[in-house]
């Protein structure tokens, strides 16, 4: 049984990881190709997911990880920084911005990551209305969505995340939420 629990922990990782380099060189993640990439049966992806919207959400849980070590950090231009290093994150992954920005997830884990991130972003946007920095009447939901917007606007225009227009439309939504 344990060499059992073992081969389907290994063959789940290898799962992930041809499904993360199909992502990272822009192809789909239809469940057969992410088979053939894992060099594992098409049934065995099946067992470990049903689709592919629950491939692809487990796929990008560790970018909720580290959206959350970002909330960690401190500083007067806090939410300044955090929304940049947000947008920057969700331009580098179109999966993790499709999935962030989905009102529903298909997994319960998906879900309770989304909400806390949510429930940060909140903490973080209410020390920054707290500080005049951001207007009262928006809500992390809004925030989120905004970065979502913004990063996939960067991304259809072909921009680098750290170019001037690319900027200028961050400092836009910025000014829009200033008070």
């Amino acid at each position: 049984m344990d060499g059992l629990r073992r081969d389907a922990a290994r063959n789940r990782a290898r799962i992930l990881s041809a499904a993360q380099e199909l992502i990272g060189r822009g192809e789909d993640l239809g469940l057969n190709a992410v088979a053939r990439a894992a060099d594992v049966g098409v049934g065995t992806v099946y067992r470990h997911f049903a689709t592919v919207e629950e491939l692809e959400e487990v796929v990008v849980w560790d970018r909720f990880a580290e959206l959350d070590r970002m909330l960690d950090e401190a500083g007067p231009d806090r939410f300044d920084r955090i929304l940049a290093q947000h947008v920057a994150l969700l331009v580098a992954d179109p999966l993790f911005e499709k999935v962030t920005a989905q009102p529903n997830a298909v997994l319960p884990e998906t879900t309770s990551r989304r909400t806390a991130l949510i429930g940060r972003l909140a903490e973080v946007l209410a020390e920054a209305q707290a500080g005049g920095r951001v207007r009262r009447g928006v809500d992390a939901t809004a925030v989120l969505l905004l970065a979502c917007g913004v990063a996939h606007a960067i991304r259809s225009a072909q921009l680098a995340p750290d170019s001037a227009a690319a900027r200028a439309l961050l400092e836009v939504i910025l000014r829009g939420l200033r008070p």
